[in-house]
């Protein structure tokens, strides 16, 4: 067990160094999460203080032209309770499209699959998956769509 956490503790470093507000949003943080092993298109923008689940970096897959803005949280792990009241540990992978724009101080609270063409309101918790050309805000059980198949022109 001792040895997995040494495994990942040099990428756990990288992670906490991304945190920096001093580093280029638009170079040098998308290099350092492409080293690590999470998967990031190109013309990426990684915003400040971004928080990336530490167990599994390989699960992440960011597509081309992806702004995840500052103090934003993507989980690919959550908890649930069976009716005994036990709890079950479930993971998946984060998959985020192409033209995607995460709003500041938003959640990913679950491993969920964003479409392409996506903008999700700034304050947001994503705990569903988000379809193709849409507006999503909101938080919790109140999370909505605002605004479906935008047209791109």
């Amino acid at each position: 067990m001792g040895n997995n956490y040494l495994s990942r503790f040099g990428r756990f470093v990288i992670l906490r160094l991304l945190m920096c507000r001093w580093l280029p949003s638009k170079s040098v943080r998308p290099a350092l999460l492409r080293m690590i092993g999470i998967k990031i298109g190109k013309n990426a923008h990684v915003g400040a203080n971004v928080t990336f689940d530490t167990l599994n970096y390989r699960r992440f897959h960011i597509g081309d032209n992806v702004t995840i803005t500052m103090n934003t949280v993507l989980l690919i792990h959550y908890f649930t309770t069976n009716s005994d009241g036990s709890k079950n540990w479930k993971g998946g992978d984060l998959v985020i499209g192409n033209n995607v724009f995460i709003g500041a101080n938003t959640v990913i609270a679950k491993p969920v699959t964003i479409g392409d063409n996506v903008v999700i309101a700034a304050g947001s918790v994503v705990t569903r998956d988000v379809p193709s050309n849409c507006l999503y805000g909101g938080a919790w059980k109140g999370f909505e769509k605002i605004c479906c198949r935008l047209k791109i022109l």
